[in-house]
This record gives C-alpha cells, structure tokens and sequence, in this order.
C-alpha cells in the first residue's frame, strides 16, 4: 500500500478589491516592511515610517480622486499586498500610473503580485486607456522577470545622474492593453 503524503493546509485563494478607509493599518504595513524593513538602526524609526506611510495613503483615499485606485490583495483576511493607480501629467498629456506595488516577504512568488498588476490593468481600461506605465529598478532581476512575462516593455531609463545621487536606476516600462 503507497505512503500517503501529509495533507497541506488548503489556504483560500487571494482577492483582490478596491482598498477602503478601513484597510488603512494593514496596507500602511505592507507597503512600510516591503519598501523599509524593519532591520538594524531602520526598527528604530520603523513605526514613524509606518505612521507617514498611513497618514499619506488616508489622504490619497480621502481625496476621492476618480482617477486614483487603491487595490489590496488578501488572503482570507489577511491583507498581503497592495498597488496604486493614477493619472500621472507629462508634456505628452496623461497617462495610468502604477506605483507602490508590494507583497508581503512571506507572500510572495505566490501569483499575488500577478493578480495585482492584472487588476490595475482592469482599473486603466476602465478609465478609458490603452496603456499602463509603471517603473521598476534596473536590478529587480524577478520584478522584470513577472513584467515580462505580463509583456511589459522598457520605454526609457533613468539618467546617470541619478546614479551619482544614489539612487539605482530604473526603467519606464509600458505594456498596451487589449
């Protein structure tokens, strides 16, 4: 007789939605433990980053601008991942923006980030564009990766400059929507 192989816990799929007022706490963790790790010195000043975080999304919420989005991804009910969408302004007129896109450490290579960027390329269709722009450090070999593989394309990098100041470049991806 075969050995049967212990059961996995069967975890609910994710969902993503529209973020509310009342995910305010979770997100401003998400979005404060991907972009500043609570590690060395950065745990001492982990909880202000956070509390900035929240106080600058509240009021991107609040705004009701009818060309801003803010979608959580969950897991049962636990919030894991989030993105933002908006109308960014150039001398070349106005185009869907995604910003903020991150998944939870323990979340991710799950499909979430995936789910997310699908979403937002729903909320840029909705609002009448056939595109969606977003940036991505030069270096984020598994970010370039997922955003190829979505077919996302570079359209430009950051100048050199920005390398000398310490910023890491980055480049301008775009993908057209069908």
């Amino acid at each position: 007789m075969p050995a049967v192989a212990p059961s996995q816990p069967v975890l609910p799929s994710p969902v993503v939605y529209p973020a509310t007022p009342g995910d305010l706490d979770p997100l401003a963790e998400v979005l404060a433990q991907v972009f500043y790790p609570p590690s060395g010195l950065q745990r001492w000043i982990y909880p202000i980053r956070k509390l900035g975080i929240r106080e600058e999304l509240r009021l991107r919420l609040a705004a009701r601008d009818p060309h801003y989005c803010c979608l959580a991804a969950a897991v049962g009910s636990e919030v894991v991942g989030t993105a933002e969408i908006s109308l960014r302004v150039t001398a070349h007129g106005k185009y869907p923006y995604l910003s903020n896109l991150a998944v939870l450490p323990g979340w991710r290579r799950r499909g979430i980030a995936r789910l997310l960027l699908l979403s937002a390329e729903g909320v840029a269709k909705g609002w009448g564009y056939r595109c969606l722009h977003l940036h991505v450090l030069e270096d984020n070999l598994p970010a370039r990766q997922l955003y190829a593989q979505l077919r996302y394309t570079p359209i430009e990098r950051t100048s050199q400059l920005w390398r000398w100041l310490g910023i890491p470049p980055q480049l301008l991806l775009c993908k057209w929507l069908p």
